[in-house]
């Protein structure tokens, strides 16, 4: 790839949704319904729409490794009360995913113009709208721009600091440490997305262009490394985590 490498983006620069409910492969679509089901029932009215982005709205979801990942915006703040025993269940009859990820918006908070460059952009631009009112019309298209990297980045050092807190105790699950590696990748790279004219929508290409950009950096081949380790000591990520935030935190 040459440099600027612009992945992800069109002719005119604009980035492009690579999600669609077209994309979901058969396989996923069960599981799909029915978490939706389950968010109207727990929901009801407060529930205005659902959104699927990821592996699975990409349409690139491998069977017992992929999360499902949600946009679910809701018209009030309401108590979640049985989702996350509801969810776990709903996991034991659907084997083909690892886990439910609920992101969760409040409509007034979506539609406000200081959310712009983070609700408005997130909705435009990386999910699908699979239930309820879409709202990605209401948003303009966008291209790699400072202030989308800060905000999709802003809540970085605060998960850091509980990832140090988990680790120290010994209570990290090895899903949550590759999810964590994913965060961190992803981070890094919002690093350098607008110099690059880009934004990667998979771990991989994230990847990629960070080694174009960081060539035989020792800490980007540590990440990657863990990005392909099936099991990650918790001394080791440890470090890997120090030396990260003394680079991109």
């Amino acid at each position: 790839m040459q440099l600027p490498t612009r992945l992800g983006t069109d002719e005119a620069g604009y980035i492009m949704n690579q999600t669609s409910k077209t994309r979901i492969q058969a396989r996923f679509r069960p599981v799909i319904e029915e978490v939706t089901n389950l968010l109207k029932k727990q929901f009801g009215e407060v529930l205005h729409s659902v959104y699927v982005y990821g592996s699975i709205g990409r349409g690139t979801a491998v069977v017992g490794k992929s999360d499902l990942d949600l946009t679910v915006i809701l018209r009030e703040d309401v108590r979640m009360g049985s989702l996350r025993e509801e969810t776990q269940n709903l996991l034991k009859r659907h084997p083909e995913i690892i886990k439910v990820d609920y992101d969760i918006g409040i409509l007034d908070t979506v539609l406000s113009p200081e959310n712009l460059y983070e609700w408005g952009f997130w909705i435009r631009h990386v999910c699908s709208c699979i239930e309820g009112c879409d709202l990605s019309d209401q948003f303009p298209n966008m291209k790699p721009d400072v202030r989308i990297s800060r905000a999709l980045n802003r809540e970085l050092a605060a998960q850091l600091r509980k990832a140090h807190e988990k680790l120290k105790a010994g209570e990290m699950t090895q899903t949550e440490k590759r999810s964590l590696v994913k965060r961190m990748i992803r981070g890094a790279y919002l690093n350098i997305n607008v110099k690059d004219q880009s934004f990667a929508s998979t771990i991989e290409d994230s990847l990629s262009i960070l080694h174009l950009y960081f060539p035989e950096d020792e800490l980007i081949e540590d990440l990657a490394l863990a990005a392909d380790k099936m099991e990650l000591s918790d001394d080791w990520l440890h470090e890997l985590l120090c030396r990260y935030e003394l680079t991109f935190i």
